[in-house]
């Protein structure tokens, strides 16, 4: 599979073999808005065993109350680790409400979120959690 993405409104995903989607947010996310996202991150999912998510925050704006109880149909999506980048103070609060509220709604509780300076550490990030993962997965 080659890298895809897809947009809607000023939001994207990127899809990036093995098993990254990179999100990038841009101003207010819609219900609609977060159901596109979470479908095209679910399939990807779906297809590879887990995703790892790679939020794109710099540009975030609001997450209106649908949106936010949209997040719960993520819930049964294998995400394996979040890792966002760029939040201001307000995104970081708005982003861990989110991720806390998808948290509440999951059986799997090992997606780790964390909130990183940049796009480069949240990628060194992911790499590091995948080979804790994989390493793991081959002890077992």
């Amino acid at each position: 599979m080659k890298v895809q993405r897809l947009t809607m409104g000023g939001h994207s995903v990127t899809l990036e073999p093995p098993d990254i989607s990179r999100v990038v947010l841009r101003g207010d996310i819609s219900a609609m808005e977060m159901l596109s996202v979470l479908g095209i991150v679910r399939a990807f999912a779906e297809e590879r065993g887990r995703v790892f998510l790679l939020i794109d925050a710099r540009g975030l704006g609001g997450i209106p109350v649908d949106a936010r109880k949209a997040i719960c149909e993520g819930a049964s999506i294998p995400i394996r680790g979040t890792a966002i980048y760029g939040a201001s103070f307000q995104s970081r609060i708005l982003c861990t409400l989110v991720m806390g509220a998808l948290q509440l709604f999951t059986t799997q509780h090992d997606n780790p979120v964390v909130f990183l300076p940049d796009e480069e550490s949240a990628f060194g990030w992911v790499t590091q959690r995948r080979a804790s993962l994989d390493a793991m997965a081959v002890a077992s």
